[in-house]
């Protein structure tokens, strides 16, 4: 089964090649590419860690801080897949040995770096699973740990279809810490040895955000402000309409629009252009200076209605200054994004009927920490009810910090788990 992947991933990587040399590509288009292919040079490390994008590589943050002051002497290299995702682990984790991209899981690309690398421990966050990439490092001798594992109801399905692929994949995994019992419970009925399983909850209620703070550019603005984050293709209208329906009853508001993907920055631009809207992108807002010149300025001193967040890696500060946080990927079946950033800063969450990648979203809903809507109508009423009730909006806010603090705990059951693989290697 094994040399049939090799030799599809390789057929795969050849067709594939075209594409990556031509696609627009971050600012050093080399090393992504020579890293890609697996051509960087590498040296051996102590410890592995892989996350995807910037959702995974901003919940594991803490985890890798700690895992470096824990282990100062031991080499940590960090791999993300996604520009994005790169820029934030850099930004965030200054003190990895490396930081560099993914090889693409093909023999031709994976080999020559788990060889170099050679890591005792490989750490992948989130369930992801590489064939050629597992292979090669249990032939290497590596430990394969995942780390809050989860498994959405979409990827259960699918894996169930390739059961005999899964169950040899998963035979090379050490150890299985998984969010929660129905992950758990998931990755035994895909092959996984029951003993290799366990618990550790969720790495993104050990998300600390006191030393971002809120961000300048907002600052001195005391008006009610609507966050539509992560929003994915789709969404933006339906967002849009619903603010514009709020406009009409309520004075002031603002809304803060913010493309998951930086691809759509664009679009969104575009969408409110044919919609005749005013707004601003955050990228050309100034700042103040200092105390005299006041708040930052964006259109003649003023805020306009509308600020589209077409910078990268400040979303997660940006919630602590908003009034009401929609969550984007629920309205769109795309399964949500993360609900903890606006519950660590206290803030009522309201998002769509697609939240299926956060199976805690009922509990938020059940606790009276966030509410679930459905139409650009059921937005303005529910957004506007949260601007007009503040007591109803603290009660949320501070419901949904409870149920983040009651969670707390992940990134020091992982790290403990690393330890006892640290002293075994």
């Amino acid at each position: 089964m094994q040399s049939l992947y090799n030799i599809i991933s390789t057929i795969g990587l050849m067709f594939y090649l075209p594409f990556l040399l031509l696609k627009k590509g971050p600012e050093n288009k080399n090393r992504f590419i020579r890293e890609r292919l697996g051509l960087s040079g590498y040296k051996k490390t102590d410890i592995w860690v892989h996350t995807v994008s910037v959702g995974e590589t901003l919940a594991s943050i803490p985890f890798l801080k700690k895992l470096k002051k824990e282990f100062p002497y031991n080499r940590v290299v960090m791999t993300t897949t996604t520009y994005t995702g790169q820029k934030i682990a850099r930004a965030k984790f200054p003190e990895a040995d490396r930081i560099m991209y993914m090889p693409l899981d093909s023999p031709l690309c994976i080999n020559r770096a788990v060889s170099l690398l050679s890591p005792d421990i490989f750490i992948t966050v989130e369930t992801e699973l590489w064939p050629a990439l597992f292979h090669s490092l249990k032939r290497a001798g590596s430990r394969i740990i995942i780390l809050n594992g989860r498994i959405s109801d979409k990827s259960f399905k699918g894996y169930r279809r390739i059961s005999q692929v899964m169950g040899s994949m998963l035979s090379k995994v050490d150890f299985f810490y998984m969010q929660g019992t129905v992950d758990a419970a998931r990755i035994i009925t895909l092959g996984a040895s029951g003993d290799k399983v366990g618990i550790m909850g969720n790495f993104k209620f050990d998300m600390d955000f006191r030393d971002t703070g809120p961000v300048d550019w907002l600052s001195g603005f005391d008006g009610e402000i609507l966050l539509g984050a992560s929003t994915h293709e789709g969404e933006e209208k339906i967002i849009l309409d619903a603010f514009t329906a709020m406009k009409n009853n309520m004075r002031g508001i603002k809304l803060i629009l913010a493309p998951r993907h930086p691809e759509r920055f664009d679009e969104a631009a575009k969408i409110m252009d044919k919609m005749g809207l005013q707004y601003v992108r955050r990228s050309r807002i100034k700042r103040a200076q200092n105390a005299s010149e006041g708040r930052p300025n964006t259109v003649n001193g003023e805020f306009p209605d509308i600020i589209l967040l077409d910078t990268l890696g400040e979303l997660s500060r940006v919630f602590a200054n908003v009034s009401v946080a929609l969550i984007g990927g629920s309205l769109v079946p795309r399964g949500g994004h993360n609900i903890m950033e606006p519950a660590y800063w206290s803030k009522p969450i309201i998002f769509g009927p697609h939240m299926e990648n956060f199976p805690i979203a009922q509990e938020f809903i059940d606790r009276g920490a966030a509410l679930r809507v459905r139409n650009p109508a059921d937005i303005a009423d529910t957004v506007t009810e949260l601007f007009s009730n503040r007591e109803k909006a603290v009660q949320m806010g501070r419901n949904a910090r409870a149920i983040v603090d009651e969670n707390a705990g992940a990134v020091n059951k992982a790290v403990e788990l690393i330890r006892s693989y640290i002293g075994t290697v």
